[in-house]
């Protein structure tokens, strides 16, 4: 009897998993089945990406001469890019150019209006001009390979590769979608170390048919993504649930907990911005917490360490000075405000090799709460947040390349 009891518990709690997952998945894109190994690629939504978006060799761009909206927590942001793929500087008047940034939302400046990007700033300050080649959602290898196709001024003597510390996941992904599920047009080209060192893999999506035909890309995709079964698989729901639950049975009872609380104060009109945002605020926190843990794995570092230095490399056969920028988004220095995190000790290293600003402990100092929008996307630098590392660029950038920057106005300013 006792065992009859038992098998008809676990029966009502599978059934109760699937009714969940099924009701849940149609809003919450971070919980997956096996429908989504393959998801399907909606044809309208496709001709939009490749219209505004989509790049052969890069993954996705900000296409030149266009213009976009987007809405934040304190309204809504605009920004234009100019004929040169780069984020309009309304401070760059005919100022020469001497530094150009690539990198990703936070080299963009996203959740920002045109004149409040720390490049705007940093330009009055400078009196020179600061190009912006952010992408939203790039890595450091897909801002690299956007430095290395991009021409630039002759005056431009500074190249800076800003990233956040969670490029050391992106780096790794050949397809957003086992990282970032439900990311789905997100394909990108990736390194690999081999023998001979960093190896080049191209994006697999070449024509909007291979987007198409999905299905026969999958294998490769699986085989060449670091995270599809470390990560996509770990994490999907299969049958039997029971056992796909038990996988990680912390992660998915607050995730399921956070979207059920969610659900029933929508419901009762109770809602808030923080209840609301729970389910997407933990998965943050558990993406972040997998990249910081990935600094202390070889293999990860390894090709970050490789990729940075072949920045290196480019920038001096080009004739730039290189800079690698580290910027936290507000979640990284949360979880590392009592403690010092891996990629501390990463990025110090590797300033031994290739000038490093990690910018994690200046901002800590300070009150970084004043400083993002904390936004849904984990937190952008407001206006005065870009202020304020202009202002601390502006130092930073004097002191080590004061030949390529100190004008004769900023001598006297010195003085």
């Amino acid at each position: 009897m006792i065992l009859l009891y038992i098998i008809f518990a676990i029966a009502v709690f599978e059934i109760g998993l699937i009714l969940t997952i099924r009701h849940f998945r149609k809003e919450f894109q971070w919980l997956i089945t096996q429908a989504d190994e393959c998801p399907r690629l909606h044809e309208k939504e496709l001709k939009k990406f490749f219209k505004h978006g989509y790049d052969a060799r890069l993954g996705w761009v900000r296409k030149p001469n266009t213009k976009g909206r987007e809405k934040g927590r304190y309204g809504g942001t605009t920004y234009a890019i100019d004929s040169k793929g780069a984020r309009f500087n309304p401070a760059s008047r005919n100022l020469k150019s001497v530094i150009a940034t690539f990198g990703d939302s936070y080299t963009f400046c996203r959740q920002v209006n045109d004149d409040e990007t720390w490049q705007v700033f940093l330009t009055q300050k400078l009196k020179r001009d600061v190009l912006n080649y952010g992408v939203g959602n790039y890595g450091a290898d897909q801002a690299l390979l956007r430095y290395e196709e991009t021409e630039l001024p002759p005056s431009v003597k500074i190249a800076i590769l800003e990233f956040v510390p969670e490029t050391i996941c992106r780096i790794n992904s050949y397809w957003k979608h086992y990282l970032e599920f439900g990311n789905t047009f997100a394909f990108k080209p990736r390194f690999v170390l081999k023998d001979q060192g960093l190896t080049y893999l191209p994006n697999v999506m070449q024509t909007e048919d291979d987007f198409l035909h999905l299905s026969e890309k999958l294998r490769r995709l699986q085989k060449d993504d670091y995270f599809y079964r470390g990560k996509f698989k770990s994490l999907q729901f299969r049958s039997p649930y029971i056992v796909s639950f038990l996988r990680h049975p912390m992660r998915n009872t607050q995730l399921l907990k956070s979207l059920l609380i969610s659900k029933i104060a929508r419901g009762l009109n109770r809602s808030t911005s923080q209840i609301a945002n729970r389910p997407f605020g933990l998965v943050m926190s558990y993406n972040i917490k997998q990249a910081h843990k990935m600094y202390s794995k070889r293999l990860p570092s390894e090709l970050l360490r490789s990729i940075l230095l072949r920045f290196k490399d480019t920038a001096s056969k080009r004739g730039h000075k290189p800079l690698v920028m580290v910027m936290p988004q507000l979640i990284d220095l949360k979880i590392g405000k009592d403690k010092k995190l891996a990629y501390h000790d990463f990025f110090e290293r590797l300033n031994r090799e290739i000038p490093v600003l990690d910018l994690s402990g200046f901002i800590l100092r300070h009150r970084p709460e004043e400083l993002y929008t904390e936004d849904l996307y984990g937190g952008h630098f407001s206006k005065d947040g870009n202020r304020f590392i202009a202002d601390y660029l502006f130092e930073k950038l004097t002191e080590l390349f004061p030949s390529e920057i100190i004008t004769e106005n900023n001598l006297v300013r010195h003085r």
